[in-house]
């Protein structure tokens, strides 16, 4: 153990790790594996857009706004309103260029990622088994929730050979469930009892994966999102993009409508969390996040930087414990103190490493 942390801290994780945590999966988690961030996606969009602008009005409504999105791309995004000329198609060009994107990089990691020997030791599924395997045993199913657009949750749940459930069913063409997005899953087992052996189903624990943005998997059709692997043909995805549609997709759409419905009832009950690369950035997703800090729900933070609003947070519940970069090693905010060790312990390897294994 790190001498530099007090052994209070290493308690604090471990148990919250034993409550079987909903897992927040942020976009700084995806940047390790080469998938762009806010300003990488930013310099694209002002790259491509202008190939989607059929008209000089068009074209003034873009470039009015085209300083402060290379400031900042979302709050540079939102100062296109509503009723300005040509919204709906630079609204149509950032989400397709957006998913352009992603869908080129998310191939390229994912090759990377399977051309490894070692795949079955990388972190992430190293952690989702250690959830798994060790939830109640009465648990439905293990939470994780991803802002990303990319699959590599998904690819790693494979790595891990854990059974996932994205709210969709079929097979080829899989459609969002109409009653309840996810469903408890049942196994065939036989109890003894006496002479007879008797069947039994039993629930059978499954990673629920929610993507309250969307997917570069989910196409846009005419009778709502289809879920569709690999399918990079189509760049007409159902993502709820940074900027002006933001919310309006996320409030009229149904099936987001719906998924956040679910995440917010998983963020509600959960025992704990642990957050990976999430910045806190995103209004839309923690309204019932702040309820839960202010009721002391056990949380940890692992980031490569402290985003201001984690700051904020750590300020106003000195239970959270977050762990950063810092120089070589990291620093850990623990019970309103901060320690330094020489480890990186922000990076989910030497984490689990240090804490877990």
């Amino acid at each position: 153990m790190d001498n530099d942390l007090p052994e209070e801290c290493y308690q604090a994780i471990q148990s919250l790790i034993r409550a079987t945590p909903t897992v927040l999966v942020g976009s700084g988690f995806s940047c390790g594996y080469n998938l762009p961030g806010m300003s990488e996606l930013g310099s694209h969009l002002i790259k491509t857009i202008p190939d989607y602008l059929t008209n000089d009005s068009i074209r003034k409504t873009w470039e009015t706004s085209l300083e402060r999105i290379r400031d900042n791309l979302e709050n540079g995004l939102n100062t296109i309103s509503l009723g300005s000329d040509g919204r709906n198609e630079i609204i149509d060009g950032l989400r397709k260029e957006t998913a352009r994107l992603i869908l080129e990089r998310t191939k390229i990691a994912e090759e990377i990622i399977q051309s490894q020997s070692s795949h079955q030791s990388l972190p992430l599924p190293r952690l989702l088994r250690k959830l798994f395997h060790g939830a109640p045993q009465n648990a439905e199913s293990i939470a994780v929730i991803t802002t990303n657009y990319d699959t590599l949750v998904e690819l790693f749940c494979d790595i891990a050979s854990l059974p996932i459930d994205t709210g969709f069913s079929g097979y080829r063409y899989r459609k969002p469930r109409k009653e309840n997005l996810f469903l408890t899953q049942y196994e065939l087992s036989y109890v003894i009892d006496g002479r007879k052996r008797i069947k039994k189903h039993q629930p059978s624990l499954t990673v629920r994966i929610y993507k309250p943005h969307g997917s570069i998997t989910w196409n846009k059709t005419e009778n709502g999102p289809v879920e569709v692997t690999n399918d990079t043909s189509c760049i007409d995805k159902a993502i709820v993009i940074p900027g002006p549609s933001k919310y309006e997709d996320a409030l009229t759409n149904t099936l987001f409508d719906s998924i956040r419905t679910e995440m917010n009832a998983v963020l509600s009950k959960t025992n704990s969390l642990l957050c990976l690369g999430f910045g806190f950035n995103d209004v839309h997703l923690q309204g019932v996040i702040k309820n839960r800090l202010r009721d002391g729900m056990p949380t940890l933070i692992l980031t490569r930087g402290l985003t201001p609003s984690i700051e904020s947070l750590i300020r106003d519940h000195k239970h959270i414990i977050a762990i950063s970069k810092k120089d070589d090693g990291s620093e850990c905010y623990f019970n309103g103190e901060k320690y330094y060790s020489k480890k990186s312990l922000w990076e989910l390897d030497p984490f689990l490493i240090e804490f877990i294994e």
